[in-house]
């Protein structure tokens, strides 16, 4: 029997106001990287387009972060996270948002199911402008003694292939060491051994249906993941975001919600503290359920999908 969760395992609530104002520094870089490396990129295509001296060098220095996103190895950027986030900086972050954790399966409990040759698939709801929950979750994790430490690398959280390929973005998410959401790598990727990954199983289309008074979970038609899952032998593991939605505000016209869809990117106008690209003083709580005890079934059913769906 799973005991009450009646106190958090990690809680981040009593932060001093200097690690709370450079908790707020920390995460806004991520937030407004957001904007301004799709500003920038804007600005450089039509400054070479017009330009009458594309070699010329205000146009070079112009386009030098350009060439650095470019050159930087995709490989050594999950380890340079690493380290980045467990810099005395960014462990601030979780301090801003008065962050808390509740675990019914420790970091501990999941490596050593890692070392036993299973795998999960980390269920997450709901998706928000800008995943500050889950900022929060690696910093705690990488700053505990008790937390995942290298075995982060082999907790990948999937994202939409167009953010891991454009300049500067991929540079953000590469960070955090994510890999491509799509269907084939995914199942490719869940066939090895500790060949867990993080999903957000609802996509972004759940940011453009919340409000700072209701969240929305896109959970009842989403069922390729149960399906992913008992093919390769993987488990769920639920997990909530609280506050995910609301440390930034987002325009949630329908017409952009459907261009998002269809380009694999929040393509949005979002806004947080100020008015700014900057992220909400709001409390982020992550809680993680125990692995809902899935079967390997090599060529699931219908009829199989719909009953672990419905767990």
């Amino acid at each position: 029997m799973v005991p009450a969760l009646t106190q958090p395992t990690r809680s981040y609530i009593d932060g001093t106001p200097t690690q709370r104002r450079l908790g707020f520094v920390a995460a806004s870089i991520f937030s407004a990287t957001y904007v301004i490396a799709p500003v920038y990129l804007l600005i450089t295509g039509v400054t070479l387009v017009r330009a009458k001296r594309p070699l010329s060098r205000d146009v070079w220095l112009l386009t030098l972060p350009l060439i650095a996103s470019a050159l930087i190895p995709a490989k050594i950027l999950p380890k340079f996270g690493r380290w980045l986030l467990q810099t005395k900086f960014m462990a601030c972050v979780p301090y801003y948002f008065e962050y808390e954790e509740y675990h019914e399966i420790t970091d501990q409990e999941v490596l050593k199911l890692h070392e036993e040759g299973k795998r999960v698939i980390g269920c997450m709801h709901p998706h928000g402008v800008f995943p500050f929950v889950s900022v929060c979750a690696v910093t705690s994790t990488l700053q505990a003694k008790d937390g995942f430490g290298d075995g982060i690398l082999d907790l990948p959280t999937a994202v939409a292939n167009v953010i891991r390929t454009m300049p500067i973005l991929k540079d953000v998410v590469g960070v955090f060491g994510c890999i491509d959401a799509s269907g084939s790598y995914l199942k490719s990727r869940l066939q090895r051994r500790k060949g867990s990954v993080v999903l957000y199983v609802g996509g972004m289309v759940e940011l453009f249906y919340a409000s700072p008074k209701k969240e929305t979970v896109f959970l009842k038609q989403r069922k390729g993941f149960v399906k992913l899952a008992l093919r390769t032998g993987a488990d769920l593991v639920p997990v909530y975001l609280f506050g995910n939605t609301t440390s930034l505000e987002a325009l949630k016209w329908p017409i952009l919600a459907k261009i998002s869809r269809k380009t694999g990117v929040s393509f949005t106008l979002f806004w947080g503290r100020w008015f700014l690209p900057l992220p909400k003083k709001v409390k982020l709580t992550y809680a993680r359920g125990r692995p809902l005890g899935l079967p390997h079934i090599e060529n699931p059913t219908d009829a199989d999908v719909e009953k672990y769906h419905a767990l």
